[in-house]
């Protein structure tokens, strides 16, 4: 019995190597992007086109407005402050368009997502959500992701608070445009569970495994 449980993990743990490398050798050099902004920099205004990527690990910018078929990566930026040069953190971000927004950590004052752009929130200080789309139950699904670890919404004052993945807190205040779905309708919500449900829910699958 001990051998199959010995097999059985060295098989789980080459597929984890397995699966690290993979995702090592995928991870994107910045000169895959079309304009890279490091500590230090600031973008000003940027609009990106059809195509176009942008890269933020640090720095600041006042608005970033992402068109047609542009994605943008925001990894982190400098701590918010928008009265100084360089700035910090970012006063806007609009999606629309088929953009797509990956927000993984920084400060934002207001995200905004219209037409078909899309957005997945997963860390970071966001200020303000503001959404203007329709979703349709069963039809259209929402177009903002959030990851989280637990949240609550008071409708009295619209605002959504919770955890990130990593534990780190969120307060977002949201924003209802008129004649649009209200944006808490609006996001996909996925929970991460912690590491140590991750690892029952892989002691489990060996135990399944084993009875079989």
């Amino acid at each position: 019995m001990s051998i199959t449980i010995t097999q059985e993990g060295s098989t789980m743990m080459k597929l984890f190597i397995t699966i690290l490398l993979m995702c090592v050798l995928t991870i994107p050099s910045f000169a895959d992007y079309t304009y890279v902004i490091t500590d230090g920099m600031d973008f000003g205004g940027r609009n990106l086109g059809s195509g176009q990527s942008l890269l933020m690990t640090g720095g600041g910018g006042h608005t970033l407005d992402l068109g047609y078929d542009s994605f943008a990566i925001i990894q982190g930026t400098a701590p918010y402050n928008q009265d100084v040069y360089p700035s910090g953190g970012i006063e806007r971000i609009s999606v629309a368009g088929y953009a797509h927004l990956d927000f993984l950590g920084g400060e934002v004052y207001e995200i905004g997502v219209g037409s078909y752009g899309t957005a997945t929130l997963s860390g970071g200080a966001i200020q303000r959500l503001r959404t203007t789309q329709v979703v349709v139950y069963g039809q259209i699904e929402p177009y903002v992701t959030l990851y989280h670890k637990g949240y609550e919404h008071d409708e009295l004052t619209n605002m959504l608070i919770g955890f990130w993945a990593d534990g780190s807190p969120f307060a977002i205040q949201l924003v209802d445009v008129p004649n649009y779905t209200p944006t808490i309708d609006n996001i996909n919500f996925v929970y991460i569970p912690e590491p140590a449900t991750l690892l029952l829910l892989g002691l489990g699958g060996l135990l399944i495994r084993r009875k079989k």
